[in-house]
């Protein structure tokens, strides 16, 4: 029964809805007894649904029915169709109930009920109403667009049918805030495109449409910001990363929680995807600031907590825009906020990227020799720091290949994300620097034509100072390709 449509909806309800139902269905459907005695089965393996063979049709029509479903040729279409049933009457129980929470929707509802019914004054009290509450309500979410758009479309029907050259002005008023919600909404759909162009393998076969030059900004937070940001994504310019971080440190605030949990991880992985390609300073000082701006809104949370990837995240990142001091208070102080299971290594290799980034290779070994991580990530990130530490430590080269041979043997195994592909290369290119039998061209050749490489800076650093001792250059150069990567 996993693939069922109503078992994928009760999964997502609350303790609260599933109880409301629960009665909800008593109260509306009380002779609907095999309904009734299905549902209850289920939601005794509410929240997790688990174990998944006490969910099996066969299984769960034996517990219920205390008879085998292969006796009868209609038990299975019987479940099924009770299945069917409970998954309509729990997605109306749901609009119902998100309707009598959300005042909102209901005079969205109620204003379309009157105009169908052509109830006129009436509609017109309730349009105008409805138009002056939402029309200086403020953007906290794309969403809200919704209903102040509504309310501008209702008023305006109401105004047009009544004397419109007398109420002209009030028209174009409506007619203005409805572009404007739609600009917002435009607005955010540029940044999407704009990052699925530069992202996509290869271009679409059909032309995207790029936004026009917009109105003058400034008549909503949530526009100006949608602005920044698409133009940042667009451009990548300094000043439109300045213009998106100051609009989110004045009005951060005034915006759903919801809203800023799309808007900076947005322009935080489009940053993070142009620190790949380009490893300038610029880029890590702007994934910095946006993770400062995310801890004050609380953005990066899951459940209350933060993984660990997303721990070592902050201070990497602090590192690399080489502010120590608030990667070390960092861990300090707010290292309670991970799960407490995860705590003690999230911690560890925190210190360990601290330490690598400050040269204390010593401490990276002493902190991570010993210790097995489990989230893959963070798995990289340890062998990564150490086999950087043992070699800036000039460590045996039998130490350093074992190490990078027990590492690539696990990123060949695991999925191919981009990660796995960008450290493999890394470990690779760190071999050929450990054994000294490939020219120093061969091996810059190598790094810049990686399109994914982990510490690319870190590389050429060391290849800067490297000399082959064993190769014939000229054959070395003949021999090694980029696909031996």
């Amino acid at each position: 029964m996993q693939k069922i449509k109503f078992l994928l909806l009760l999964k997502k309800v609350t303790q609260q809805e599933l109880e409301g139902f629960h009665k909800h269905l008593k109260r509306y459907h009380p002779r609907e007894k095999i309904a009734l005695q299905v549902f209850e089965y289920l939601i005794r393996f509410y929240p997790d649904f688990e174990p998944k063979e006490k969910l099996r049709l066969e299984y769960a029509y034996q517990r219920i029915f205390k008879t085998d479903i292969y006796k009868s040729e209609h038990a299975q279409k019987k479940m099924l169709n009770t299945a069917s049933d409970l998954n309509k009457w729990l997605k109306n129980f749901l609009i119902v109930s998100k309707t009598q929470q959300n005042h909102r929707l209901q005079q969205m509802i109620w204003l379309s009920i009157l105009q169908e019914r052509d109830m006129k004054d009436e509609f017109a009290r309730t349009a105008a109403a409805f138009y002056e509450e939402m029309r200086d309500a403020p953007f906290k979410t794309a969403s809200d667009t919704l209903p102040i758009t509504m309310a501008s479309y209702f008023h305006r029907e109401h105004l047009s049918s009544y004397k419109p050259l007398t109420h002209i002005h009030a028209i174009q008023q409506c007619t203005d805030t409805m572009a404007e919600c739609w600009e917002i909404m435009r607005l955010k759909m540029a940044c999407e495109m704009s990052l699925v162009k530069r992202s996509a393998p290869q271009v679409p076969a059909y032309p995207i449409k790029e936004p026009s030059d917009f109105q003058q900004v400034g008549l909503s937070v949530l526009k100006n910001i949608y602005d920044a940001l698409w133009r940042l994504t667009d451009s990548g310019e300094e000043r439109h990363f300045a213009r998106l971080e100051s609009q989110l440190k004045q009005h951060g605030q005034h915006l759903d929680p919801k809203e800023l949990e799309w808007i900076i991880p947005y322009a935080y992985n489009f940053t993070a995807e142009q620190s790949r390609h380009n490893q300038d300073p610029i880029h890590y000082e702007r994934m910095h600031r946006l993770n400062k701006i995310g801890l004050e809104y609380g953005v990066f949370f899951r459940d209350g907590y933060w993984p660990s990837t997303t721990f070592g995240n902050f201070v990497l990142v602090a590192c690399l825009s080489k502010d120590f001091e608030w990667a070390s208070g960092f861990i300090r102080d707010c290292s309670h906020i991970i799960l407490e299971h995860d705590r003690p290594k999230a911690i560890l290799l925190a210190k360990a990227l601290l330490a690598f980034e400050t040269d204390k290779f010593q401490e990276v070994q002493y902190l991570l020799e010993s210790v097995e991580f489990e989230a893959h990530l963070d798995i990289l990130r340890a062998n990564s720091l150490l086999l950087r530490s043992y070699y800036e430590l000039q460590a045996d080269q039998h130490r350093i290949l074992d190490t990078c041979a027990h590492f690539e043997n696990l990123l060949r195994r695991s999925a191919k994300t981009e990660a796995d592909k960008a450290m493999l290369a890394f470990t690779l290119i760190l071999k050929r620097l450990t054994t000294q039998k490939s020219s120093k061209k061969v091996i810059v050749d190598l790094i810049e034509s990686a399109p994914a490489l982990y510490s690319k800076k870190w590389l050429l650093e060391k290849t800067a100072h490297y000399k082959a001792r064993y190769a014939d250059r000229k054959r070395a150069s003949g021999r090694h390709t980029r696909a031996s990567i």
